[in-house]
């Protein structure tokens, strides 16, 4: 019986820590030390721009362009770092005073509320297909890499024989969904990507992405001589394809007051983390606590986005598990024409905890 519980604890431990990629910071960046101090103060503001923006052309406009001038301006702290790259400077920049700037311009942002994505990798070489799934193989080196440089999450399947029974390779590349999202629902993630990897050449890999959300597809093919330079090109290319789907236009004028409860909340430090979370969310300026119960904290949101918006975000966020939503106009009674009131919040959620 204990073997059977340290069984199960084993499993849900390797679950939550080797499938899950640490969150990436959205205002770090990491650039080479091998120039001038203005010289990577400008490459970490130009690689964060781009970043928050999802838009790998946005230093066109000439507004950002002169702003490279005041680059240093924008950072908080920075550090020296060492890695298989060379010398590195790690840099934070200042995330209050990028969505102003961003803001002022009327330039949408997409902030750290992004989509979980599930990749299951399949490289095909010959007649031969296999899972790529080794933590020290080239293609899940250069996807970690590439994807922390984008500050997309990712998940990665463990492969286990949960995995393995549920899954095969031939099943990924058919793009066979039924067993594919069976496979995929114990990971709990936004959306699921299919990368398909083939040698076209001696010298050229072809990579074809499937994405399946809400039932649509997304597919994409791209080719490139290397593991590291095709991934980078498709990680740019999922950015802007998410920004264009998610990036928010702040509107200090539309901003409103809306109402949402959490279960959940047991302790003070639930609480505390709480306010944090959603006060460092994109579109929220201000958050009041208003009730706390045993069980239950009510709080108040000052909004620069649309009720809909916000819901979006925070389906987003992992913390936040949604229960109700009364964000559509309530129903109409036929018998009694005057419209149903309600005071009931935008909407209810449960606070998970890893």
């Amino acid at each position: 019986m204990v073997q059977k519980i340290w069984c199960v604890l084993l499993s849900s431990w390797l679950l939550f820590s080797s499938a899950v990629m640490a969150k990436p910071e959205l205002y770090q960046a990491e650039v080479s030390a091998e120039q001038t101090q203005q010289q990577w103060q400008r490459e970490a503001l130009t690689q964060i721009l781009v970043r928050v923006t999802g838009n790998p052309d946005i230093m066109q406009r000439a507004e950002l362009r002169t702003e490279l001038s005041n680059a240093s301006s924008y950072v908080k702290q920075f550090e020296a770092v060492r890695g298989e790259a060379g010398n590195r400077v790690r840099v934070l920049l200042d995330a209050e005073r990028i969505r102003t700037l961003l803001q002022q311009l009327q330039i949408p942002i997409w902030g750290g509320q992004r989509p979980e994505m599930l990749f299951w990798i399949v490289e095909q070489t010959g007649s031969e297909r296999r899972f790529v799934r080794q933590s020290d193989d080239p293609w899940l080196q250069a996807l970690t890499q590439v994807m922390a440089e984008q500050a997309l999450p990712l998940t990665l399947p463990l492969y286990d024989i949960d995995d393995l029974l549920n899954l095969t390779e031939n099943d990924v590349w058919g793009g066979f969904w039924e067993p594919i999202l069976l496979a995929s629902s114990r990971y709990r993630v936004n959306e699921v990507v299919l990368l398909l990897l083939e040698q076209s050449s001696d010298t050229e890999w072809r990579l074809t992405a499937i994405r399946q959300q809400a039932g649509q597809q997304q597919r994409d093919e791209l080719t490139g001589t290397d593991q590291q330079s095709l991934l980078r090109d498709y990680a740019a290319l999922l950015s802007q394809q998410l920004a264009r789907q998610y990036a928010i236009l702040l509107d200090p004028a539309a901003e409103q007051q809306v109402r949402i409860q959490v279960q959940g909340t047991s302790s003070l430090r639930d609480v505390v983390l709480l306010e944090r979370t959603l006060a460092a969310t994109l579109g929220i300026k201000q958050v009041k606590l208003l009730s706390q119960g045993q069980q239950q904290t009510e709080l108040q949101l000052t909004i620069q986005v649309s009720p809909a918006q916000l819901l979006q975000l925070l389906n987003f966020e992992p913390s936040l598990q949604l229960l109700t939503d009364n964000s559509a106009p309530p129903a109409f009674d036929w018998a009694n024409p005057a419209p149903l009131v309600t005071d009931a919040p935008l909407a209810v959620y449960q606070l998970t905890r890893p």
